[in-house]
């Protein structure tokens, strides 16, 4: 017993000194690097401005200046384009500010230019404080023509560990658009062969159709026991929500609204849980009624209200074949969320998505989900079937290539459990095939940066073009 009280208080004072060490060890962070998101990009015909975006390796431990100079080839400042901010003899200061991991500048064309492709600025990091490095892609060129990426490579901004973004990625483009996930409620299929409405799958959002066809004739009574079944619960997922999200898949005809029918009559009102926003805890968003018709324009009608409203409000929104969706806010109206069709293949995103536990399948939750556009299409190599680096474009004709959105999904990780964190699977790679035909190798190289879920990066290599 003597030996066991002297024991104890030794471990203890042993464990006390050994977190005291590695307290010590962890508040000598690494160097904070910047450096350009990406080493090339083009500006193409239809494209009159592009955000330029530093990344720093953590966040910025106090506001700094970051100096990046200009040098032109057959382009003259201030008659060809300018840049916002402006820049001074040639030479552009950006504030990246304190407790941010990123900054922007943009290019802008000026109004009537003619180009004939050959132009190019060449933007080179120059100075920056002392505490703060330059990093390895210290140089970054914008052609005025569209570019075929060769090798494109991204961090994916996805917000962090909140997982605020939904990402879009353009592999040709080697670009990324992010857009914070609490900014839309709804999107709008522009096809001309559906009449059909999404909800914001990154949101959590659910739908339930009632027998009514009048928002005015809803009111709180009829969600009666909508609390709990027209909403994800992580902790008893239930297959009586499975109806009420857009199947995983991006199936048209498996949307939680159906088609929007030619006849007014036939289009019911439904009660939307608008799901989570980012957040910890994340924030509710509400729920409204909306009912959707067709519009005398060919497009779409949208009647919106809170669920006790005795009125409504309405929006228009017309189709785009530029697009595959467009989208709404119920706070801000018609919004941006994704590029036009032909300018992004996958998206990473939180996700509402479907898991089976033995007892069917049920809405689930998921990080770190990879979809894919509606003209994409993407097949899976296993490492041990062809190398990485033996993989060329002959051996594309070997390959199964699948269009559904989720073709990839959680595949590119592994899903970790106790003890044990999610991790990239380095046993696979994919060949992507996107919208204008373009074939690349494509893997996933990180699941976070220093650490942080939320910023994933991948590399990819072309192929060819059909």
């Amino acid at each position: 017993m003597m030996k066991q009280k002297l024991v104890l208080p030794f471990l203890l004072i042993a464990g006390l000194l050994l977190a005291a060490g590695c307290r010590k060890r962890s508040a000598d962070l690494p160097d904070n690097y910047v450096v350009f998101e990406t080493a090339e990009q083009g500006l193409t015909a239809a494209e009159n401005s592009m955000t330029v975006r530093l990344k720093l390796s953590r966040q910025a431990d106090t506001a700094f200046p970051v100096m990046v100079k200009l040098t032109e080839q057959d382009l003259a400042y201030g008659v060809d384009y300018t840049t916002t901010p402006a820049a001074v003899s040639g030479t552009l200061t950006i504030t990246i500010p304190a407790g941010a991991n990123d900054a922007s500048f943009t290019v802008n064309k000026v109004n009537g230019v003619l180009f004939d492709g050959d132009e190019k600025i060449v933007f080179d990091l120059d100075q920056t404080l002392q505490k703060v490095t330059v990093g390895v892609t210290r140089r970054f060129t914008l052609s005025f023509a569209e570019l075929i990426a060769q090798t494109p490579a991204l961090t994916i901004n996805g917000g962090g560990v909140l997982y605020a973004n939904k990402v879009f990625l353009d592999l040709s483009a080697n670009r990324q658009t992010a857009v914070n996930r609490n900014n839309w409620d709804l999107g709008f299929y522009t096809g001309a062969d559906h009449f059909r409405v999404i909800l914001n799958s990154s949101s959590a959002m659910m739908a339930k159709q009632l027998a009514k066809n009048d928002l005015t004739q809803v009111t709180a009574a009829d969600t009666a026991g909508f609390s709990t079944q027209v909403a994800f619960n992580q902790f008893a997922p239930s297959p009586a929500s499975l109806p009420y999200i857009d199947y995983p898949t991006g199936d048209l005809t498996r949307t939680a609204i159906d088609a929007i029918s030619a006849t007014p009559d036939e289009n019911k009102v439904y009660i939307v849980n608008r799901g989570l926003a980012p957040g910890s805890p994340a924030p509710a968003r509400g729920w409204k009624k909306i009912r959707v018709l067709r519009s005398a324009s060919g497009g779409y009608t949208l009647q919106y209200a809170d669920i006790a409203s005795a009125s409504f409000s309405t929006l228009e929104i017309p189709k785009d074949e530029n697009y595959f969706f467009k989208y709404i806010s119920f706070d801000n109206g018609a919004v941006s969320v994704e590029p036009a069709k032909k300018k992004w293949d996958l998206a990473w995103t939180y996700f509402s998505n479907v898991s089976n536990f033995g007892t069917g399948e049920v809405p689930y939750l998921f990080q770190d989900i990879i979809l894919l556009n509606r003209n994409v299409q993407v097949a899976k190599v296993m490492v041990t079937a062809k190398a990485w680096a033996d993989f060329s474009a002959a051996d594309i004709t070997a390959q199964t290539f699948l269009s559904t959105q989720n073709a990839i999904a959680a595949d590119w990780r592994s899903g970790g459990g106790p003890g044990v964190s999610p991790a990239v699977r380095s046993d696979r790679y994919y060949i992507v095939k996107d919208g204008d035909a373009n074939y690349y190798k494509l893997r996933f190289t990180a699941l976070t940066q220093n650490g942080e879920r939320g910023y994933p990066a991948f590399e990819a290599v072309w192929l060819k073009k059909d």
